[in-house]
């Protein structure tokens, strides 16, 4: 069975925002962790606060921010490839 002109455009577009819709919403679920701080960290922070504290609140972020560039960096590396495979397969 022959796809036509249509159905290609269908399927590869369809397939295209498939792929991109999980790699954005990967990258919203690795921006929960800097919330889970934001609720966590804004009450304590709102006076003086010892130098441990304060530690451990940047490493959190620095945790945090780690974890949304991975999340970036290797989603990329994933997504594109298969997007221009993808794009190969269905012509």
């Amino acid at each position: 069975m022959a796809m036509t002109n249509r159905t290609k455009t269908v399927f590869r577009w369809g397939g295209i925002v498939i792929v991109s819709l999980c790699y954005f919403i990967a990258l919203v679920l690795s921006t929960f962790s800097f919330s889970a701080f934001s609720e966590s960290e804004s009450m304590r922070l709102s006076g003086p606060i010892p130098l441990k504290e304060y530690h451990a609140s940047i490493d959190s972020i620095m945790q945090a921010t780690d974890d949304v560039f991975n999340v970036a960096f290797f989603g990329f590396m994933i997504c594109v490839p298969l997007i221009l495979i993808i794009f190969k397969k269905v012509r």
